[in-house]
């Protein structure tokens, strides 16, 4: 839509517009149709999905919002590890049994 404003110079002198005028387009066009979502293969289950109720009920069902919902929120650090101490050492013990019978596994 074009915007404009109509000035009124304080000399009195002949009001002019600043911007440019509507165009008999940018009335007609009060209603927007949107196309629908392409359909798509959810990379979380490997379903088909179509369109906008798809692209919901994905959501919905895998407990995940849309990319473009996240926009503008402040990006995590990747080295950021909120875990207590007991879940890291937890964690590393793990880590450290996987590695253990993973070279277990060749030596048998």
């Amino acid at each position: 839509m074009s915007r404009y404003t109509m000035v009124y110079p304080s000399d009195g002198s002949e009001p002019y517009l600043k911007g440019s005028r509507p165009e008999a387009t940018d009335v007609a066009r009060g209603v927007v149709f949107m196309p629908d979502l392409p359909d798509f293969v959810s990379s979380v289950d490997g379903k088909r999905y179509s369109g906008r109720a798809g692209m919901r009920e994905h959501n919905k069902r895998n407990n995940v919002v849309p990319l473009s919902d996240l926009q503008g929120l402040p990006t995590m650090q990747t080295n950021s590890d909120f875990r207590s101490e007991s879940q890291k050492r937890a964690s590393a013990e793990h880590r450290k049994q996987l590695i253990i019978n993973g070279v277990n596994r060749h030596y048998r």
